[in-house]
């Protein structure tokens, strides 16, 4: 039985699919099922009952789990407090956000200032809300950014509640449409959600489709108003669509120069829409790093030199 072995197994049980967890571990998936195949031999257990939805942790599985937490928490720990074999310990830092472009450009600050002899381990993703949430939830990422809206800050706050994890908010905006500088609606000031109808809506992909709450967009209306919805799960293949179509978006308005597309633009919806609370998650349980600290003051330095 190897450390790797076991680390393989609980990203697998964390994912739920040994697919997922070839991703997060930038392994193979061979790699990983052998390595758990041959660790069930060693024990003499089935750890995972597997199918095409993924894996599903057995009786014997779930009770090997709850024995190997605590052994890759207390490896954690001693990492923790002796480093790495440089004899300097690593700082490490893992930030889960929505997809926004301003994360983007405080992650860029944060590693810029970050000291040439440190070692580093940095890591941002971008995901959708309730991913966000389970990675701060399961410790994967230490910090989340995320938007609440008056209309699903109650539903979001039980989310967070029940996963121990606290809401801090940055900044509050009225929600903006974005779309491509010569739209055939590029010249309002202002826009309605009725004259939007006719145009493709964009939507980001979410975990659970149909749940309004944890919707990317800040102003999301039922997609059968819409003659044409067009379903993205990155933040490049967004700006392309919106860039170089008449398909448009809803969301913060926040555009910083030089992580966006410059031939999109943003205008303010019309309407007296629910204010977009945009803050940041992490655990109550757990003490927060000096860098994530850190990154917060920079993202909130970002924010406050938006318009």
């Amino acid at each position: 039985m190897t450390l790797q072995q076991l680390h393989y197994m609980m990203e697998v049980f964390q994912c739920g699919s040994i697919n997922k967890a070839s991703q997060s571990l930038f392994v193979s998936q061979s790699a990983i099922s052998d390595a758990i195949r041959e660790l069930e031999r060693e024990l003499g257990i089935t750890v995972f009952r597997r199918s095409n939805r993924g894996v599903q942790l057995t009786d014997a599985g779930a009770d090997f789990i709850a024995q190997v937490q605590p052994i890759l928490e207390q490896e954690k720990r001693i990492r923790k407090i002796y480093g790495e074999k440089s004899g300097q310990e690593r700082m490490r830092l893992s930030i889960a956000s929505q997809r926004y472009p301003f994360c983007a450009k405080a992650f860029v600050r944060l590693l810029e200032e970050t000291s040439v002899e440190q070692p580093v381990k940095l890591a941002i993703r971008e995901m959708d809300m309730e991913r966000v949430i389970e990675e701060v939830q399961t410790g994967k990422s230490e910090i989340g950014v995320i938007f609440i809206s008056d209309r699903t800050e109650s539903f979001i706050r039980r989310i967070l509640d029940k996963a121990m994890l606290e809401f801090t908010d940055f900044k509050s905006f009225h929600p903006q449409v974005f779309l491509r500088k010569d739209h055939p609606l590029h010249h309002k000031s202002s826009l309605s959600l009725s004259e939007l109808r006719s145009y493709p809506y964009v939507l980001f992909e979410q975990k659970k489709q149909g749940s309004v709450y944890f919707a990317e967009e800040a102003v999301y209306t039922e997609t059968d108003n819409f003659s044409r919805v067009v379903v993205i799960n990155d933040r490049a293949t967004a700006y392309n669509i919106i860039a170089n179509t008449d398909g448009f978006s809803i969301g913060s308005g926040i555009l910083p120069e030089g992580y966006c597309d410059s031939r999109i633009i943003s205008i303010p919806i019309a309407e007296e829409t629910k204010s977009m609370h945009l803050g940041w998650i992490h655990s109550k349980e757990r003490p927060l790093h000096p860098q994530a600290k850190h990154y917060i003051q920079i993202l909130q330095q970002v924010l406050e030199e938006e318009p």
